[in-house]
């Protein structure tokens, strides 16, 4: 028999007709996690770390293993056989359960539109309700379970309200839907208003439109758009064209199938006059504008100097953008011309002027934004703007110093890493409440041994990196920063297996951003979970289109540890030793080759290159120059910090007495 899970509103379980109680919060914790997680398996320590993070490993096992007990107990007295728990994980069987949540993506992708869509309003925010406050890891993975359920329902239905060849009857439950799932989709709304007064239900129409103008003024203090208003108009003085209520006639299906996505470029901004003082609100802002860009799934965005050609792209891009800027110093302020144009004609489809104020920063990006949307004829309701593009709890001090200490990471120099230290332990001090600014000191602890050389790893920087994320994850959950920085502080700790949920909950919060993919690809081969590397990887390099030098930096290191030398070969050729410790690679890979004076040439310049940018203590002989590279990265196997050992060996670097995790 199938164990029946309902995950939307409180969880509820039954089994053979019979209805399981469990007293626990965390046992119904533990299992509606299985449930979702489409595996059915996960193992203890990742549990301990998402149901007991701020626990110590002691105490958290026990309570783990008290929850477990519960459950097992429980299951096993409604005769239920299907958990099965060890010493090291848990399983429940993706085919021995029946969960609501699954029947509805099973409905939607099957091209339904399923009853408890309809009849449930905010339906993704009912998953396992009451269990937000478990635990702040737990609750990070619930926020982010939803935010994906609501953007995989949207992605399904979003299509259909304009597919013509849908019987309209069909296309009117699809706007109910969107509606239910998002009372501020204009498009939707539209589209239902339309078809009831097409039906001659006016009221029902203006209705609908009552619904939308209230809750965009009482939670988004705005007003429908000009389209969306233009519409009522016309209904309510009954001048809407016979064309606009009858759906278009079917286009024919295309022998090629349609491009993707729109190709935006966000170009390098020009300053005229702007003082030195003054730059880093533009860098910041143009930064800040390319990370609220990558995160809407409508567009690729290219961050530098051109788009690449189109026979690169083929298929993927539908049209091609560029966004340029000018920013000139207006009395004691700074403005900006920002234009949106055809990348081939020119032509130009919007252009704003906007005075650069922090006081101004997170209103003019949101306001830029559905600009740039609106000009596209791309749709983005209120209510995912809101979520995207948010305005942090900081103090405009504490802001402005963010954004000099993140001017100076983006073209980073180690003899200023203790001023930038300096800068945003005041911007913390100033704003306790600011997330970025404590996931950015973690990352600077998490990353202070690779950045400058000669420097060592210590428990020390390591405590207080995981200290720093944890604020961060806490502040600001839904945060991919702060879930990343999370991920590498437990890693740089030894802790994989935690690490592992926090890079999972990055990629699935932030799926579209090419940087988020790339730096868990690292983790996941510093992991030894080469295929996931790869794969991920192979991600951000696809949406990326004109990938960074950084870009691949990264691949160097994915592509020596899964023992594909000549793609290393290739990376550092196109990474131009953006990194330090890319000739070290360079040679291993050479040496792997039997391409040995090569490999010794590599070695040498990476000696000259670390020697000639030392922040040791000890004086940079080449013992203390490979002690400091074969300690840097958090490579959980032994056999994969051995490969890259041996590599460099053979490329003639001393490495005599170095183990594994011997830091």
């Amino acid at each position: 028999m199938t164990l029946h899970v309902s995950l939307f509103g409180p969880l509820q379980l039954r089994y053979g007709g019979q209805e399981i109680r469990l007293r626990s919060r965390k046992a119904r914790a533990v299992l509606g996690y299985l449930a979702i997680s489409g595996t059915g398996e996960e193992t203890r320590e990742r549990l301990v770390g998402l149901l007991w993070s701020e626990s110590d490993e002691d105490h958290a096992r026990a309570s783990l293993r008290q929850a477990l007990r519960e459950l097992r107990e429980a299951l096993e007295a409604a005769g239920c056989p299907h958990l099965h728990p060890d010493r090291l994980s848990l399983v429940l069987p993706p085919e021995t359960v029946q969960t609501d949540y699954a029947e509805v993506l099973r409905e939607v992708d099957a091209g339904g539109v399923p009853d408890r869509l309809l009849n449930t309003a905010l339906l993704p925010e009912t998953l396992l309700q009451g269990l937000d406050g478990l635990d702040p890891a737990f609750r990070v993975w619930l926020l982010t379970v939803r935010q994906g359920l609501q953007d995989r329902l949207a992605r399904a239905l979003e299509p259909r309200l304009a597919d013509a060849s849908r019987p309209a009857a069909a296309r009117q439950l699809v706007a109910q839907a969107l509606l239910r799932l998002d009372p501020t989709h204009e498009e939707a709304c539209r589209a239902l208003m339309r078809s009831l007064a097409a039906a001659g239900d006016t009221a029902a129409a203006l209705r609908t439109y009552e619904a939308l103008w209230t809750v965009l003024d009482k939670e988004f203090d705005t007003e429908p758009t000009a389209a969306t208003q233009k519409l009522v108009a016309e209904i309510k003085l009954g001048r809407l064209e016979p064309a606009a209520l009858a759906p278009p006639p079917p286009q024919p299906t295309p022998a090629v199938p349609l491009p993707s996505r729109i190709a935006l470029l966000v170009e390098p901004f020009l300053l005229n006059g702007v003082e030195l003082e003054q730059q880093h609100l533009t860098q910041g802002f143009r930064h800040d504008l390319v990370a609220c860009l990558v995160r809407f799934r409508e567009w690729f965005v290219v961050d530098g100097p051109a788009l690449p050609p189109p026979a690169q792209t083929a298929q993927r891009v539908s049209a091609r953008y560029r966004i340029s800027a000018t920013a000139y110093r207006a009395g004691r302020g700074i403005s900006m011309v920002l234009t949106l144009s055809e990348d081939e004609s020119g032509i130009c489809v919007w252009s704003d002027r906007i005075d650069l104020t922090l006081e101004t920063w997170f209103e003019t990006q949101t306001r830029i934004v559905r600009r740039m949307a609106v000009a596209l004829n791309l749709q983005v309701s209120s209510a995912r703007m809101a979520r995207l593009a948010h305005e942090p709890d900081v103090s405009l001090p504490a802001f402005d110093r963010w954004l000099r200490s993140q001017a100076m990471i983006f073209g980073f120099r180690g003899d200023v890493w203790e001023r930038n230290l300096a800068l945003l332990h005041e911007t913390v001090a100033d704003s306790p409440h600011f997330a970025p600014a404590w996931s950015t000191l973690a990352q600077m602890d998490s990353g202070a041994h690779i950045m400058r050389p000669g420097v060592r790893r210590d428990r020390t920087k390591e405590n207080r990196a995981l200290d720093n994320a944890r604020r961060a994850a806490q502040l600001d959950a839904t945060d991919a920063r702060s879930q990343l920085s999370l991920g590498w502080a437990l890693a740089m700790a030894g802790r994989h297996a935690q690490a592992e949920i926090h890079m999972r909950l990055a990629t699935d919060l932030n799926p579209l951003d090419s940087w988020v993919l790339m730096s868990s690809a690292l983790f996941y081969c510093f992991h030894g979970q080469h295929e996931r590397a790869e794969e991920l990887a192979a991600q951000s390099m696809e949406m990326t289109l004109l990938p960074t030098t950084l870009h691949w930096a990264y691949q160097v290191t994915l592509r020596y540890l899964r023992g594909d030398y000549l793609g290393t070969l290739d990376a550092c050729d196109r990474a131009e030793d953006v990194i330090r410790t890319l000739p070290a690679w360079r040679a291993a890979a050479l040496a792997n080759l039997g391409r040995h004076g090569e490999a010794a040439v590599s070695a040498t310049r990476f000696l000259r290159t670390v020697r000639d940018h030392w922040f040791g203590a000890m004086p940079p002989t080449d013992e203390a120059v490979m002690d400091w590279l074969l300690h840097l990265y958090p490579i959980a196997e032994a056999r994969d910090w051995e490969k890259l050992r041996d590599g460099v060996a053979a490329a003639g670097l001393p490495t005599a007495g170095r183990r594994h995790a011997d830091w």
